[in-house]
């Protein structure tokens, strides 16, 4: 069974026009972790390739 991460990130949300804390959800993979879900409308949010929030999100990816 794959293990699942959650990490809760914080940052200012242009959508919401507010301070924001993002529930995310990685899956440990042998290659090291891969972001599977957020609690917001990362992907289909107008702000989702310049959202603070979610830039967090993708470095830690990074980081495994």
């Amino acid at each position: 069974m794959d293990e699942i991460i959650e990490e809760i990130f914080n940052g200012f949300c242009r959508c919401r026009n507010m301070t924001q804390m993002v529930t995310c959800e990685y899956e440990r993979q042998p290659a090291g972790l891969k972001l599977m879900g957020t609690d917001c409308a990362y992907g289909s949010c107008v702000h989702s390739g310049s959202c603070d929030v979610i830039r967090q999100a993708l470095e830690r990816e990074k980081q495994g």
